[in-house]
C-alpha cells in the first residue's frame, strides 16, 4: 500500500509540475481558498491508481466527494498541499496521501516535487526521506526553538491570536514555510509547528510522518485529533512546553 502511494504521488507530480510550469487560472471555493485545474486533476489520477489497486478501499479527498466512506481502508489525500504558493510560482507546495485503517493512520507519503523530496512513514517503522531514516530536532531549550506556523490571519480569525504569541514572543525565531513547514520540522531545521487552519487531508499525513520521525502532533487542546482544523507539530521534547504555553491565559 505504501509503494501504491509512493506511485499514486510521482504519478500526480506529472500532472501538477505540467501547470506549475505555466500558472492555470485560479477559481476561488466558498471559503475563499484557491483552487486550479492541476489540483482536480492530480486527485483525479491519484484516485484512478488506489481506485485500480484496491477497489474496496474508500477515499477522502480536498477536491471531490469521498468514496466508500464506510471501508476499513480509506486514504486520504491532498494532491497540492500550498496551493497558493503553487500558483505564484513559489516551490514549497507538496502531495500529500496517508492510509488509515480504522481510522488510525498506518502510511503516509508527503513528495515535494521541486526539491525532490519523498517523506514516508508506516507505523511503527519509523520516518524516511527518499529512504534514507531522519528523525526530527533534539532542541529541549524553547528559548532556542524555532517556530514555523501558518497564516497569522487564520490565528486572528479562529480567536487564537494570542495563543500563538504566546508561543512566538518566546521562542528563537519564527518563519512561515507554507507547505514546507512540514518537512523543516521532518528534518529538524525548525522544532515547532503550529497550523492554524486545515482539514483532515491537511494533518493525516503530517500527523504519522512526524510521529515516526520521533515528534508528537496534537490539535491545539492536545488531543490527537484530525478533524480539529488545527495542529501543533513539535519534537517532541518541547510539545508539553507548547501545549501550556499556547494555552496559558
Amino acid at each position: 500500500m505504501l509503494d501504491t502511494a509512493i506511485e499514486a504521488a510521482r504519478a500526480a507530480t506529472k500532472v501538477t509540475l505540467k501547470y506549475f510550469k505555466n500558472q492555470p487560472k485560479v477559481q476561488y471555493k466558498p471559503d475563499a481558498s484557491p483552487v486550479t485545474i492541476a489540483d482536480k486533476t492530480a486527485e483525479k489520477v491519484i484516485r484512478g491508481i488506489i481506485n485500480q489497486r484496491f477497489p474496496d478501499h474508500g477515499i477522502i479527498g480536498e477536491e471531490f466527494p469521498a468514496e466508500k466512506p464506510e471501508a476499513r481502508f480509506k486514504w486520504i489525500i491532498d494532491p497540492i498541499d500550498g496551493t497558493r504558493d503553487f500558483i505564484r510560482g513559489m516551490k514549497l507546495w507538496s502531495t500529500f496521501i496517508a492510509l488509515s485503517d480504522n481510522g488510525k493512520i498506518v502510511a503516509s507519503v508527503a513528495y515535494y516535487p521541486t526539491t525532490d523530496e519523498m517523506f514516508t512513514a508506516q507505523k511503527g517503522r519509523g520516518t524516511r526521506l527518499n529512504g534514507k531514516k531522519i528523525h526530527v530536532s533534539k532542541i529541549k531549550d524553547i528559548n532556542y526553538a524555532y517556530l514555523s506556523h501558518g497564516q497569522i490571519t487564520r490565528f486572528e480569525a479562529s480567536g487564537y491570536f494570542k495563543n500563538f504569541m504566546n508561543v512566538a514572543r518566546t521562542v528563537n525565531s519564527k518563519r512561515n514555510f507554507g507547505s514546507y513547514s512540514l518537512a523543516q520540522l521532518l528534518n529538524g531545521h525548525v522544532d515547532i509547528y503550529l497550523e492554524p487552519g486545515g482539514g483532515i487531508w491537511d494533518f493525516a499525513t503530517p500527523s504519522l510522518l512526524v510521529e515516526e520521525a520521533g515528534g508528537k502532533f496534537t490539535n491545539f487542546a492536545g488531543q490527537k485529533k484530525l478533524d480539529s482544523g488545527n495542529a501543533i507539530m513539535t519534537n517532541g521534547v518541547l510539545h508539553t512546553k507548547v501545549l501550556k504555553l499556547f494555552n496559558q491565559k
